[in-house]
């Protein structure tokens, strides 16, 4: 191709590196990153809809284009037979500009084993709380902890589900637990693979709960069989896991956010590397939060074992206490 113009080629060289840049950057860092470039996502799993000058700068430095929000659990209480819905999100601030949200429903094991006692009626709380909001929407998340007890009952839902939001023109996404890897592909057009809470949080021989790779690794060979394209979504979270004691051992009580001060040794005395008794008396506490080394070890294993390239990338969740504890570098390298 022969350029006349010197101008013209001042353009074509500058389009060239423009192009070049783009590249660089979407394939720079771990060969075996496998996820799109751009697209980049975040859960949002509070009950009230409000972000933070961190938060929305956090949106923009990332370039996160995608936010999956909770609007609503549906659970099962012990003396109905009725799914009911639960924890609905409440939207006080607006939706930033240019920002894709994904209206996303928890369903408990409990709730899919009356199913289809409540799936039109889960839907037109889905597109009511969209229109009061402002919120447009061409995707439609299901997170339901199923149990093999239940797996026909889920199966059937999201078959039926999809079925109605087709001729809609809006797609199904699911999440996809560890375990559930050995089952059949759900009726979904992809499904974000859960790597988080992986381990036993009310045993108190468990060391971290929310990601060990000692928990991911009996499953990953099953990803290379898995058909259905998947995304990711990792762990930017802490909590503190609560436990007491007793003649039968330790059970679990509860769960604290950010609320101890380990640092303080009259009132904690450390066992081990993450694990405290209070105040020597029989309640202890267990601090669970993955480093970012142990997210990037997880990551790779994973990446490495996938039969195809993920759609993308999905931090859990948007808070501004815990992802302050990761700098912006550990950020990108946790989307790249």
């Amino acid at each position: 191709m022969k350029i006349k113009n010197k101008s013209n080629r001042v353009i074509w060289i500058t389009f060239v590196a423009i192009l070049m840049f783009a590249i660089y950057s979407c394939n720079n860092g771990n060969e075996n990153n496998k996820n799109g470039c751009g697209n980049n996502a975040i859960y949002y799993w509070r009950t009230i809809f409000r972000m933070n000058n961190y938060e929305r700068e956090f949106l923009k430095k990332h370039n996160i284009r995608k936010m999956y929000v909770k609007f609503f659990d549906v659970s099962k209480t012990w003396d109905e037979e009725e799914a009911v819905p639960l924890a609905t999100t409440i939207f006080i601030d607006s939706i930033p500009i240019n920002l894709e949200i994904v209206p996303t429903i928890f369903i408990t094991s409990e709730a899919i084993a009356v199913y289809p006692n409540f799936i039109d009626k889960m839907l037109t709380r889905v597109f009511d709380m969209a229109e009061v909001n402002g919120i447009k929407f061409s995707e439609i998340q299901i997170d339901c902890d199923w149990t093999e007890q239940h797996a026909e009952r889920y199966f059937s839902f999201m078959k039926e589900l999809k079925a109605k939001l087709a001729p809609k023109g809006i797609s199904l996404s699911t999440t996809i637990r560890l375990f559930q890897l050995g089952y059949e592909i759900p009726a979904a057009d992809y499904g974000v693979l859960m790597c988080y809470n992986t381990g036993n949080i009310k045993e108190w021989g468990t060391d971290n709960s929310i990601l060990d790779i000692n928990d991911v690794k009996p499953y990953i060979d099953k990803l290379g069989k898995y058909k259905l394209p998947l995304s990711i979504a990792f762990p930017c979270f802490s909590w503190d896991v609560l436990f007491t004691e007793n003649y039968k051992g330790k059970y679990m009580t509860g769960i604290e956010f950010n609320k101890f001060d380990f640092s303080n040794t009259e009132k904690f005395k450390k066992l081990s590397k993450n694990k405290y008794q209070v105040n020597n008396k029989l309640n202890y506490i267990r601090h669970e939060e993955p480093s970012i080394e142990e997210i990037l070890d997880v990551k790779k294993m994973i990446l490495k074992k996938m039969s195809s390239y993920t759609t993308q990338i999905i931090i859990y969740q948007l808070d501004s206490i815990n992802l302050s504890k990761f700098s912006d570098k550990d950020v990108e390298k946790i989307y790249r």
